[in-house]
């Protein structure tokens, strides 16, 4: 089941890029950008091609060539014309800026060279007919000879699109290296980019293991996918559950067992739950909420037990209420 829902995890980050279109590349789109809200030297820039793909990415400034701070920042729209220069070929753009927002068109010319040099190394493009659009996610990308060579020399010997995988995730020999130095060492190429994807970096893991989680890699993925760090064990433990297993507090997060709920409970009087009972309430719906209406028809501490059997059977307090009353009556 976990392995089923990680694979759609998986799917759902992988950025847009080139996209299956019966419709030739024409080496021409539009774009857009905005300065990035946590690093004033870095855009949000997005492409869109006549095939309808769109590419969002990251890049400094200081990648284009003939883009300048001031010019991204002027108060006042100013016009531009810049490039981005990669080994597959130079994308130029025209356009303006105004207040940290830019847009406007632009071309990719190809360098027709690369796909010899890429064969050299032993990488092949996919298709000649999509020969250009390809070396376009190349350019934006930056997947260059000099990467694909430093991948291929710690033993990386992989087809293009895991190349391209690599520079979108930021897997690069420094990480491979790293991810070695806490134990896991000849990762695959899928593995080393589903650890970035969902954050099981080398420094993830030493932090859980300062916790005590010595783990299989797995695991630690599972844990970043459902953010189980040593804060959340902690607040638990604060709220009355220490010492919980991993896979405890996996079930916490994945149903909504949290300290808000754990002190609701005890507001109503119900105290030292279970932790696998908190976890059937929030399964079946037996809510704070759903206790208060039970009150208010007239009935207090009824075992958890029951209301979870009455949540199974769709049994409404107002309802139960009904009855009684049509009861007293007869």
């Amino acid at each position: 089941m976990f392995r089923r829902f990680l694979a759609l995890v998986l799917l759902a980050a992988l950025p847009l890029v080139a996209r299956a279109d019966s419709r030739p590349f024409t080496g021409s789109g539009s774009w857009t950008a905005s300065v990035d809200e946590k690093r004033a030297d870095r855009l949000e820039f997005s492409m869109r091609t006549n095939r309808h793909d769109n590419n969002g990415s990251r890049y400094l400034i200081s990648d284009f060539v003939g883009l300048t701070p001031g010019q991204v920042r002027s108060a006042s729209a100013v016009d531009v014309r810049f490039e981005m220069r990669r080994e597959a070929g130079t994308i130029t753009y025209e356009g303006s800026f105004r207040n940290g927002e830019g847009a406007g068109t632009f071309t990719f010319d190809a360098n027709d060279e690369f796909p010899a040099t890429l064969q050299r190394l032993g990488v092949e493009l996919g298709g000649k007919r999509d020969a250009e659009h390809e070396l376009f996610t190349l350019a934006i990308f930056d997947v260059s000879s000099s990467f694909i060579e430093s991948m291929q020399a710690i033993g990386y010997d992989e087809p293009l699109e895991k190349y391209i995988a690599f520079r979108i995730f930021s897997v690069d020999p420094a990480y491979v290296r790293d991810m070695a130095s806490v134990g896991f060492d000849h990762l695959s190429a899928d593995k080393l980019v589903e650890t970035r994807i969902h954050g099981a970096t080398p420094d993830y893991i030493r932090e859980m293991r300062r916790s005590g989680d010595d783990l299989p890699l797995d695991k630690y993925i599972e844990s970043r996918i459902f953010q189980i760090t040593p804060e959340f064990a902690s607040e638990m433990a604060r709220a009355g559950y220490p010492n919980l297993g991993r896979d405890v507090l996996v079930q916490f997060k994945i149903h909504g067992v949290t300290t808000d709920f754990i002190q609701d409970l005890k507001r109503l009087g119900y105290t030292r739950i279970p932790a696998q009972k908190l976890v059937e309430m929030r399964i079946h719906g037996v809510t704070p909420e759903y206790i208060r209406r039970l009150e208010t028809a007239g009935y207090k501490h009824v075992p958890i037990d029951k209301m979870v059997q009455m949540r199974i059977f769709d049994i409404q307090p107002e309802m139960i209420r009904a009855l009684d009353d049509a009861k007293g009556g007869t």
